[in-house]
């Protein structure tokens, strides 16, 4: 039985040279359209990979904490949030073991978001087109204030927050 000699492997400069048979192609645009697929998938992972460290909402991008000069007052938020989607803040308030507390949450803080939930549920009075909430410190001397909110446009939302003599000032930017 005679063997037949295998094909030898087509050379590198003939595998990417143009042909007309079986079919005819025109490899200058075949590499075009792979360099675009390329930069397409990069432009992807870039997307996915800064959406994942939270620059459109949630993640490390995104989670802020401030605190005040004597850190008796102190907010965590997030930078970042979408419209129709509700994020978090959480203020802390540090006095006096079981005096009384107050905070007070103004600029676009009630006139371009509204209230999911306030935990621990508190007495709170309208103050300068904001909210001014009534609380008492705990036996460490802390007040914890968690509010769910829910943005009603898009932009860049200014907060003020204030509480134990200090404020705090910062923004947040709402996508569509």
């Amino acid at each position: 039985m005679t063997e037949h000699p295998r094909p030898l492997p087509a050379e590198p400069a003939e595998e990417f040279g143009e042909r007309s048979h079986p079919v005819a192609e025109h490899m200058a645009g075949q590499r075009r359209a792979w360099r675009l697929e390329r930069l397409g998938l990069a432009v992807l992972l870039g997307i996915v990979l800064v959406a994942l460290s939270g620059l459109f909402a949630s993640g490390p991008l995104s989670s802020r904490q401030l605190a005040s000069q004597d850190g008796r007052l102190q907010v965590e938020y997030e930078r970042f949030g979408r419209i129709g989607a509700s994020h978090n803040l959480h203020v802390r308030l540090r006095g006096a073991p079981g005096s009384p507390a107050e905070l007070r949450l103004g600029g676009d803080f009630l006139a371009r978001q509204s209230v999911q939930s306030l935990q621990p549920m508190q007495r709170g009075d309208s103050w300068r087109g904001g909210l001014a909430i009534h609380g008492r410190h705990d036996e460490r001397g802390e007040w914890h204030l968690f509010l769910t909110l829910l943005p009603d446009a898009p932009g860049l939302l200014d907060y003020r927050v204030e509480g134990a003599g200090q404020a705090l000032e910062f923004n947040q930017l709402i996508y569509p």
